[in-house]
């Protein structure tokens, strides 16, 4: 790995990323994107595996990718950038203030939250992901027959989202109440493969947007 610790403020490359903070008022994705159609969304890449096989794998879709952490947003754009991916964009910024600037509804074919479990202490529930403030965004931006997928390898959390989900009026679940037990898009994220590589449960949510 390199040794990033001779960077300052003035040459640090995690600042020059592209962040959602310099973006003014609405977020029209299908700017950022270049396109009006097939588009999807990640919410908390992380390292960014996920994203980038399901760019790799579906062409014709444009992924965007919404991360908090500026390094990860870096090395995730660098790893796009040597891997010839023309059809994804990754982001810097907090998910629960950019979908509330985004527009216009009903623009996303898909939206991804996988493995956003927060600490377990109960002063780190402020910064659950799966929440109803944020879920109403996400159905919001779904189109028609759009589909909300949540992975956990979290039992207690698995059962607090889909509570979550099964809450909002406009989400039809599918599957058994929610849980389906593959994941339907074939691409995984670094968590999850790990999880199956030392056969931990993965609970997997899916929801489609009616």
């Amino acid at each position: 790995m390199a040794d990033h610790s001779h960077y300052t403020c003035f040459n640090n490359p995690y600042l020059t990323v592209p962040s959602f903070r310099d973006v003014e008022g609405t977020v029209d994705p299908r700017t950022i994107l270049r396109a009006d159609s097939r588009l999807e969304l990640e919410i908390g890449f992380g390292r960014g595996r996920f994203i980038r096989e399901r760019a790799m794998a579906q062409k014709d879709v444009r992924m965007l990718g919404i991360e908090t952490k500026r390094k990860l947003v870096y090395e995730c754009a660098e790893r796009v950038r040597r891997s010839g991916i023309d059809n994804a964009v990754v982001m810097h910024g907090d998910a629960r203030e950019v979908l509330a600037r985004m527009a216009p509804d009903g623009c996303f074919d898909n939206i991804f939250i996988l493995f956003p479990d927060p600490w377990w202490k109960a002063r780190h529930r402020k910064r659950m992901v799966v929440t109803d403030g944020l879920t109403d965004h996400v159905v919001r931006l779904l189109r028609q027959g759009g589909h909300f997928f949540v992975e956990t390898d979290v039992d207690f959390r698995a059962d607090e989202y889909r509570q979550v989900l099964l809450a909002d009026p406009r989400l039809s679940p599918m599957g058994d109440k929610g849980i389906v037990s593959d994941n339907p898009f074939g691409a995984r994220s670094s968590r999850e493969a790990q999880a199956m590589e030392l056969g931990m449960p993965v609970y997997r949510m899916l929801f489609c947007r009616k």
